[in-house]
């Protein structure tokens, strides 16, 4: 693999650190948190709220939401829950307080994310779960999910034909169940293969600033490892610092998910593996049409699994390289 600088992957770090950061402090602070009945009169309000907006997939597929919801002249509220589950189970108690009569939800944890659920459901809202499943699925009215398993499959499907063996690091979010799917397909994929053998794991939440000291600390324990799997691309971006910082660049096979624009130039570029992308666009209008179902009494399904698709440096041209898929 090509050389990245370490300040060339900061800097991108940095910059798909904060451009969600800018998005969300407009939207939640300039997009007004509470509309009046005056204003919502004939109008629908929908509810949002995710683990993170410090990730771009998530404020890409909000932007989404709101553009579909708005073109039927209704309203979405959006709410960021910080990696805090209580907090998004109050977020949940705001959105319905502020009139929401469907809310679409990415749980923090997803075996903790109960009591926002039965909230809902006491209050007779219904909640469309998005990208990452709940434990307690029968308590929403639907799941609007990427093929997170099939992700990890790809991605060690692509390492071993890439490579006969490997030393392998994995950069872990264990209470996103999106993430854990994908780590699981990944390992299940080598997992009657002695020459493909995982020395270390790490939990990086799903966050870049995160996933680099994470990395580092497990290449100062397993100097011998030569590929990173990564449950997402931010996390991908961490390691890739922590890579070039101890000067293995050339050494190491990197994989994410998520096939951000930021992810899918590395790869064109050589600097990264691949990227397994997921759809976000069409995960938000799948959710939105889901949801006006619901409100119609006419749930065609509880769960829609979106496939997902490896990108590498022979075919990420094709999904475009300056936006999303």
């Amino acid at each position: 693999m090509k050389r990245i600088s370490k300040r060339a992957v900061l800097i991108i770090g940095t910059l798909t650190a904060i451009f969600p950061l800018l998005m969300t402090a407009c939207l939640l602070f300039f997009w007004p948190r509470d509309v009046s009945a005056n204003q919502t009169e004939n109008r629908i309000v929908f509810g949002a709220t995710y683990m993170t907006m410090n990730n771009p997939y998530y404020q890409v597929m909000d932007i989404q939401l709101r553009a579909e919801i708005e073109k039927n002249g209704d309203i979405l509220l959006t709410r960021d829950a910080a990696m805090n589950q209580t907090r998004q189970n109050e977020e949940i108690r705001e959105l319905i307080a502020a009139g929401a009569r469907a809310i679409f939800l990415t749980p923090v944890e997803w075996d903790t994310s109960e009591e926002g659920l039965r909230i809902a459901a006491e209050a007779g809202i219904p909640v469309i779960v998005v990208d990452a499943p709940v434990r307690d699925a029968e308590l929403a009215a639907c799941s609007i999910l990427s093929d997170n398993y099939r992700a990890g499959v790809l991605c060690a499907e692509h390492l071993r034909s890439a490579r006969k063996s490997a030393k392998i690091l994995l950069l872990e979010h264990i209470t996103a169940h999106s993430g854990s799917d994908r780590i699981r397909g990944f390992l299940d994929a080598i997992r009657n293969d002695p020459d493909y053998v995982v020395l270390g794991s790490g939990e990086s939440d799903g966050q870049i600033e995160n996933a680099m000291p994470v990395m580092e600390a497990l290449l100062e324990r397993c100097p011998d490892a030569d590929t990173v799997m990564a449950l997402n691309d931010p996390s991908a971006f961490g390691a890739m610092a922590a890579i070039e910082g101890a000067g293995l660049s050339g050494r190491f096979l990197v994989y994410g998910v998520d096939g951000s624009p930021e992810a899918k130039a590395l790869v064109r570029d050589g600097l990264m593996t691949a990227t397994c992308a997921q759809f976000p666009y069409q995960i938000a209008k799948e959710a939105v049409r889901q949801a006006y179902l619901v409100l119609e009494g006419k749930c065609e399904q509880r769960e829609v699994i979106v496939p997902v698709e490896l990108l590498t440096a022979e075919n990420v041209e094709e999904y475009g390289i300056t936006g999303w898929q």
